[in-house]
Order: C-alpha cells, then sequence, then structure tokens
C-alpha cells in the first residue's frame, strides 16, 4: 500500500523540521517546498528534494505555490507558517479540488490576523485583553498620564519578531510613531502596555479538527524572549494551564475554527488576570517543542487533513510538563544583551548558562536532523556577512 503524500512548505524553517521528522516515523511521505535557499543544497534528511518557491514577498509567490499543488496533487497539504496559511484559506475552493487540510476559513484567519479586529472580538465576548486606543485617545492619556503611561504602537497584523512595536511614554512622540508604522506597515494598533518580564508570557497552541472540535492544547509559560520586551520565544518552559485554553475557546467556537492557532498571553499583575495579547492562525515557530513533549501535533494535524469525520480529541495534558525550550539563536541575544547592561557580565552569563538545564532534549532533537541546521547558520553567516558590507 503506498505511503500517504503530506506536502509541507517552509521545511527549512525549524517548525517544519520536527513536523517532517513526525510524520515520516509514522509512516507518511513528506513532500518539501522552500522559499529559502540553505547553502550547499542543505535539507533534512527525510526529504528526497525540495521544490524551490519564490520569496515570499514575490507578487508570484501565491500562484506558484498553488500550481505546485496543483501539480503534486498530494494527499493532505499543512502550511505551518503565516503567508501559506493566508494563501492556502484565500485558494481553499480551489486547493481542495487537488489535496485535503484543514484550516480557517478567510473569515476566521483575518479576524484573528487583524489585531485591532481581534482584540475587539475577544472584548466582546468576554475575554480579557489590554485596553485599546484610537490615536486621539491614546494622546489624551499620555498627556494626563504624564510619566505613568506606557502604550504599545505595533503593526494591525502580524509581522513577526516583534516588527516595528513600539513603546511610547510621551505624547509629542506619538503621532510620528505611528505615522511610521502606518507608512511601513499599512496598518496600526495602539494598546496599553501591561508591565512583567518575559516570565509574565504564556502561549496556548491549540488544534481543531474539520468539526471545529479541540483535539489537542499545549501551553507553555515563556522565560526569556527576542526582543527581551517582547517578542519570539528564547527559553520556555511547559506547563499545565488549562484555563487559558478556556480562556479562549468563545472566540474559536464562533469563528468555527479549523486546524492550528497560537494565543499568547500576559498575565497582569495589577488585577491578576491574563489577557490575550495576539491571537496567531498558525503553528507556532516552537512546534518541535510540543512534540517533543509528547504531544504528537503532527501525526493528528494529517489525521485530521486526511479525515471525513472528526478525530478523537485528546486528554489535556497530554504531554510532559515541566520541560524546557530553547531557541539558541535567540538565547544567545538575550544573553549577549543583559550581559551589555550588567555590571557583573561574568554573574549574568552564569545565571543565564544555569538556566539551559533541562534543555538538552532540544539539542539532541537538532542533532537528529543536523544538515537543515547547519544549513541555516551558514545562511545567517553569510547575511551577517552582507550585512557589515554594506555598513563600510
Amino acid at each position: 500500500m503506498a505511503r500517504k503524500r503530506i506536502l509541507i512548505p517552509g521545511v527549512s524553517s525549524d517548525a517544519a523540521l520536527g513536523m517532517i521528522r513526525q510524520l515520516v516515523e509514522c509512516g507518511y511521505e513528506v513532500i518539501g517546498a522552500d522559499w529559502q535557499r540553505l547553502p550547499l543544497g542543505l535539507h533534512s534528511r527525510h526529504l528526497r528534494t525540495v521544490h524551490p518557491l519564490p520569496g515570499l514577498t514575490d507578487p508570484g509567490f501565491g500562484k506558484n505555490l498553488v500550481d505546485l499543488v496543483r501539480n503534486a496533487r498530494p494527499d493532505a497539504f499543512i502550511p505551518l507558517g503565516t503567508a501559506t496559511v493566508a494563501i492556502a484559506s484565500r485558494e481553499a475552493a480551489l486547493l481542495k479540488n487537488y489535496t485535503s487540510f484543514s484550516i480557517p476559513e478567510y473569515d476566521a484567519y483575518l479576524a484573528a490576523f487583524d489585531k485591532t479586529r481581534c482584540s475587539t472580538e475577544c472584548r466582546k465576548l468576554g475575554i480579557p485583553c489590554p485596553t485599546a486606543y484610537s490615536p486621539e485617545e491614546a494622546a489624551g492619556a499620555l498627556k494626563e498620564g504624564e510619566e505613568g503611561v506606557t502604550l504599545v504602537v505595533k503593526p494591525g497584523t502580524d509581522m513577526g519578531m516583534a516588527s516595528g512595536v513600539e513603546y511610547v511614554r510621551h505624547a509629542d512622540r506619538l503621532q510620528g510613531i505611528v505615522s511610521s508604522c502606518a507608512n511601513r506597515f499599512g496598518s496600526v494598533t495602539i494598546q496599553e502596555y501591561i508591565p512583567g518580564d518575559a516570565s509574565h508570557m504564556h502561549t496556548a497552541v491549540l488544534l481543531f479538527d474539520g468539526h471545529s472540535e479541540l483535539v489537542a492544547a499545549f501551553t507553555t509559560q515563556k522565560l526569556r524572549q527576542w526582543p527581551t520586551t517582547g517578542g519570539i520565544t528564547a527559553l520556555s518552559r511547559s506547563t499545565d494551564a488549562y484555563h487559558l485554553v478556556e480562556q479562549v475557546l468563545p472566540f474559536f467556537r464562533k469563528w468555527q475554527w479549523k486546524g492550528a492557532a497560537e494565543v499568547e498571553f500576559k498575565f497582569d499583575p495589577r488585577d491578576g488576570r491574563y489577557k490575550v495579547i495576539e491571537i496567531n492562525p498558525r503553528f507556532p515557530a516552537y512546534l518541535r517543542f510540543a512534540m517533543g513533549c509528547g504531544l504528537p501535533l503532527a501525526r493528528l494535524s494529517a489525521e485530521i487533513s486526511l479525515a471525513d469525520g472528526g478525530v478523537a480529541p485528546l486528554k489535556y495534558p497530554s504531554y510532559a510538563v515541566g520541560r524546557k525550550f530553547v531557541n539558541p539563536g535567540l538565547f544567545l541575544r538575550t544573553t549577549l544583551k543583559e550581559m551589555r547592561g550588567s555590571s557583573n557580565r561574568f554573574a549574568t552569563l552564569g545565571k543565564a548558562v544555569g538556566s539551559l538545564s533541562g534543555t538538552g532534549q532540544t539539542f539532541r532533537g537538532m542533532l537528529s536532523d543536523p544538515l537543515p541546521v547547519l544549513g541555516r547558520l551558514l545562511l545567517d553567516l553569510r547575511n551577517l556577512r552582507g550585512h557589515y558590507r554594506l555598513r563600510r
């Protein structure tokens, strides 16, 4: 009997590498595609070949992705990143002629992707989230609060890596920052700043079947993030926090969600509530962490995409609680920043190294499929070299 074929785009990403490994272990054949060209043609040992795609910002990216699905006709298609989920959701009526998948409908996708709309939806449903401001309201709040108020100005949609996020404390700087953000990203969201470091940040990864029933959930607490003011997970631990899942289920029920989503929360010490910072209509970059803790999200994603009916839900938590995950590159950045601002750099370094205790599983996972990891490292070095050449 022929193996079921699963198409995954963006196969050099850490999320994809974890998914590929588990799918192959479960007996699937993975078809890879990527817009990133790793040096020396390096790619996962689990892939026979990687179909090239144009860059994410290329006008022809969407057409090329749809053409690949049409030509390859995989049994299932699992897009992982924001851009590929958006294209698949928008072109779902066409793609379903060639493959099977489970992703949110386009209106549902936009309800999460548009941050202003998302926070409005959450407030309507009684889900705690930061206070939102119009530019006029924000200016008034800053003037009235003087030195005691901080606001967050950020793009109205997910740009990744906390791109475009600015913290404003003075009214005379607000208009310039808002205008710059709007010109650069097309939309702006202004929210209150919730105090607290990385440990106040929590996440929930949710997976729904084709009938919008919750099949699996995974929760974490961030310990380090990059940028340090708020961004991607650099160090985290798995948690047992089903109350976070329950808190956001009304949003997903309203939109009859299908497929994956990640929710970011921040604990507000002022009122003791966990507030939704954003909902991302996709799996997170740390997807490998959930699977390393024993939650078979790759297998479940394939089964959901291929199933005619529902998939049996897993009891929460169906994974090891208290395990740690590290993104080595981002962890290094956070450590270097801490050392630059420290009066005792050796003590700061020692504390950072100590926090790595229990992260061995992350490195073992990387070593099990080292070529794409090496390829990304070589690509980063090449880009860094080009950056410094431009600065000369």
